[in-house]
């Protein structure tokens, strides 16, 4: 019997998919490399391979969403700037939302103490959307100008939050934001 090896970067997005579901599901602290490991259906040692530890896979994550970041970025200075501008960028944003991205909002809302750390050591995401706003708004905008613009960026968030308790899907949850980011930047 064979077995077929797959490419080193399809094992990694493997453990970093099903790390965040665990991570979201048993919590940080609650999930262990042995439960990974055996959720994968791999050794522990080969988790070792890829990563040092979960620290390692969480550092990962908040790579991949500083890479989404950097592209809205860099987006942003493709753009003209213009009345609109916001409100393209927030819809930009909420429509590049994808199942990835709402697990790690999952992740962070159910992980508020490892977010915590995550943030003092520079993995602080909320932060990340003051560079974006700056760009769009100025230096020098107005402080309420910049908290309407940073929840038009948090509509996902915040409709994930507010489906906690309902039976909504992920679409719904889109559909939600979608609307919220148009009702704030209209």
């Amino acid at each position: 019997m064979s077995t077929t090896r797959r490419p080193g970067s399809e094992t990694r997005a493997e453990i970093l998919r099903v790390a965040l579901e665990l991570f979201t599901e048993r919590g940080f602290e609650g999930t262990s490399i042995r439960d990974l490991s055996e959720a994968l259906g791999m050794t522990k040692s080969s988790l070792y391979y890829h990563f040092e530890g979960k620290e390692a896979i969480i550092q990962a994550l908040l790579a991949s969403r500083r890479a989404e970041f950097d592209e809205l970025l860099a987006w942003l200075d493709e753009q003209e700037p213009g009345p609109d501008l916001l409100r393209r960028a927030a819809l930009r944003w909420v429509e590049s939302t994808g199942r990835e991205r709402i697990l790690g909002m999952r992740f962070a809302h159910a992980n508020g103490p490892t977010m915590t750390r995550l943030a003092a050591q520079g993995g602080n995401i909320r932060s990340w959307f003051d560079e974006v706003i700056t760009k769009i708004l100025g230096p020098d905008a107005p402080m309420p100008s910049r908290l309407l613009a940073r929840m038009a960026f948090d509509t996902v968030s915040a409709a994930l939050f507010a489906a906690q308790t309902q039976d909504a899907s992920e679409e719904d949850v889109l559909a939600a934001a979608r609307a919220a980011t148009v009702a704030l930047t209209g």
